[in-house]
Order: C-alpha cells, then sequence, then structure tokens
C-alpha cells in the first residue's frame, strides 16, 4: 500500500520520463485519435483558444510538456455548459484531448470516460445546493477537469484543489446538509484504513464537522464576483490572499493545471473594478523578490543594506521619489483588490476557507 500511495503521490515524473521515451515509438495515428470524433461544440471551442495553446496538442498549455495535462484555458464554462444541455459525449472528448498527451501507459484514454461518468453519478444535491442555478454544474466541470491526474477522487485532499473549489463555488452561495456528517464518518473510516499501511495517512487530521459551514459574501459583491469565469475567480481571490501584485503571475501551479488564460482573466478583473492597477508599496513587495528589490536599489541609487527585509527595501525606493514607485508598478502591471469600493473582498478568502471541509468531503461522496 506504501509503494501505491507513494506511487501516486510522487510517481508522475516516472511516468512521464517513461511516457516520453515510448511516445517515439508510437504511431502518430494513434496519439491523434482522439481528434477523429469531435463535436459542433467541441470544433467551436477547439476555434475560440486557436493560437492560445500547445503547437501539437492546441488545447494544452505551451509553457509545459503535454504529459503534465495543462490546460492553456479554462474549461469549466465549456464543461458546465455542457452538462446543462446533456451532451455529455462532448465533456468526454474535451477531457480526451487534455490527458491525449499523456494517456497513460498501456491503458489507452478510456478511463478519463469512466471517471467522468462516476462524477455525474454523484448525488451532489444530498450535500450541498447553491443559491445560483449555476453552481452544481461548475461544481461537477470542476471535478471533472481535476480527474485528468488520475487516481482516487480521495487523494484530493492532499493537494490544494479541494480549496481551489471552494473559492470558484463560493459566489454561488453553498449551503450545506446534515448529511455532510456521513461524509466526515466515511472520510474519516477510509483514511483510518490507508493509515494502516501508510505513515503520511497516520498523521492526517480527520474530519469533525461540529457545525455546517454557513458565512456568506455580501450580495453586492457575490453579484460582481460571479461575472468572472471560474479561473478568474481563482485568480482574484489568490490576488486578495497576495495582497496584489503583478498579474501575469498572480497564480500557482495548482490553479494553472486547472486551466487558465490568464491574459484573458486578467482582463476580467480589471474590467470588473475588483482589482486596479497599483504602485503600492504592498503590491510592489509582493510582486518582487527580494534580490529583485536589491537590484532595484541598485539601478534607482537608493541607500539600503542588503540584511534588509522587503518592505523596508521598497521604503527606500519610495524615499528617492514616489515617481520611481510608479514607475516599477507600470512595467510589472501591478494591482491591488480595490477594498475602497467593495470592502468586504477582505473577507472572501476567509469565507470560502470555512466551506472548504465541505468540498474535502465531496471528494467521499
Amino acid at each position: 500500500m506504501l509503494n501505491k500511495i507513494s506511487q501516486f503521490l510522487f510517481g508522475k515524473k516516472n511516468e512521464v520520463t517513461r511516457l516520453d521515451k515510448t511516445k517515439k515509438e508510437l504511431p502518430h495515428k494513434q496519439e491523434k485519435l482522439s481528434y477523429a470524433h469531435t463535436s459542433n461544440a467541441v470544433d467551436s471551442f477547439l476555434f475560440s483558444i486557436k493560437g492560445v495553446g500547445h503547437l501539437e496538442y492546441p488545447i494544452l498549455d505551451k509553457h509545459y510538456s503535454p504529459s503534465s495535462r495543462v490546460p492553456c484555458t479554462d474549461l469549466v464554462p465549456f464543461i458546465s455548459e455542457r452538462l446543462i444541455v446533456g451532451d455529455i459525449a462532448s465533456v468526454k472528448t474535451i477531457m480526451r484531448l487534455v490527458i491525449e498527451g499523456n494517456p497513460g501507459l498501456g491503458i489507452g484514454p478510456e478511463w478519463i470516460d469512466e471517471g467522468i461518468d462516476d462524477i455525474l453519478s454523484i448525488p451532489f444535491g444530498k450535500y450541498v445546493s447553491f443559491k445560483s442555478e449555476n453552481g452544481i454544474y461548475e461544481l461537477k466541470a470542476l471535478f471533472i477537469v481535476a480527474a485528468k491526474g488520475g487516481g482516487g477522487r480521495e487523494f484530493l485532499i492532499t493537494e490544494e484543489i479541494p480549496r481551489l473549489i471552494s473559492w470558484a463555488c463560493i459566489a454561488h452561495q453553498p449551503s450545506w446538509s446534515t448529511q455532510l456528517h456521513s461524509l466526515a464518518k466515511k472520510a474519516n473510516s477510509w483514511i483510518a484504513k490507508m493509515a494502516k499501511d501508510t505513515p503520511y495517512w497516520q498523521e492526517y487530521e480527520r474530519f469533525y464537522v461540529r457545525e455546517l459551514p454557513n458565512a456568506s459574501i455580501e450580495t453586492d459583491l457575490r453579484a460582481v464576483i460571479l461575472t468572472l469565469t471560474p479561473a478568474a475567480r481563482l485568480q482574484l481571490f489568490y490576488a486578495v490572499e497576495r495582497e496584489g501584485g503583478a498579474l501575469s503571475s498572480l497564480t500557482n501551479y495548482q490553479i494553472r493545471s486547472l486551466g487558465i488564460n490568464v491574459e484573458q482573466t486578467s482582463k476580467e478583473l480589471i474590467e470588473s473594478g475588483l482589482v486596479l492597477h497599483s504602485s503600492s508599496k504592498e503590491a510592489i513587495e509582493s510582486a518582487h523578490s527580494k534580490q529583485e528589490l536589491v537590484d532595484l536599489c541598485e539601478t534607482y541609487g537608493a541607500t539600503y543594506r542588503k540584511s534588509w527585509k522587503k518592505e523596508k527595501l521598497v521604503e527606500a525606493l519610495e524615499k528617492i521619489d514616489s515617481a520611481v514607485l510608479e514607475k516599477i508598478a507600470k512595467s510589472k502591471n501591478l494591482v491591488s483588490p480595490n477594498y475602497q469600493r467593495y470592502p468586504d473582498l477582505r473577507n472572501v478568502v476567509r469565507i470560502a476557507d470555512e466551506h472548504q471541509v465541505g468540498f474535502k468531503l465531496l471528494c467521499f461522496a
């Protein structure tokens, strides 16, 4: 069992290496087989992202190896839309394209179809409902995208995925059922079983749902957040958690692994008014490493010491001329959350994280 979980959690690198060695031996026709039967909806979606992704695998991010299965854009709007109209075939096609660069050695892409069917069979409504009509469809879509990693859903609790699902769905205002308690028992039973063979699970904290999460985002702010695509919501929450920074870097690998076009989502955030271009000291500090700030002090002739922390280095730059900070901010396209217009933005991450336990437990539904 230890070998199995270690392979799941840490063995992907070896799998990718083996895949790269064997891909050259596979006929090209076999690699591109999943393109043979695409629907009009899939064709239209692929056309909409033309030139954004990888040259050979256009649905994947060109900055990553195709074997990593990182989409070049947010797939959740497309998948949730297809789920609403019952077009499951297009959902399966799009996910086959996601794993095409790394379908799994010797097993083919069919496993993703089974994973999708399994997710769609989950009675999510038994455990959670949403004030927004699209909430349940986006929830299913997020789990479907996360399924590209393979393995059981239970292992998602070892990653940041449930937290990101909470970030994406919190504006839909989830309402949790008391059935969450039964999921907690199921989760603890599974963890206890895993703990018999694996030290990692022996130390994993058990689930105790004393009170159902019920915090909610203020109505007007919630409405604005819902105008964003799910990927843009993730970028927004990351920006709030980081107190701003450079738009192009306000993501992490887990966010990118779910699929995001940062250029598109950055435009969404600016147009929504939820973030503003900023030359604040906080944004500059967040967007730069300590060494970068030291280099900027050298460039602009600021008086500083290498032992200083980032906050003091930014203050040294400010003492030269306030215009220096503006110039630095403009070069990095820095933004800050618009707390003046939306003061409750300060609370969105905390509120979403209170609900994270529910989304973790849904991994056991």
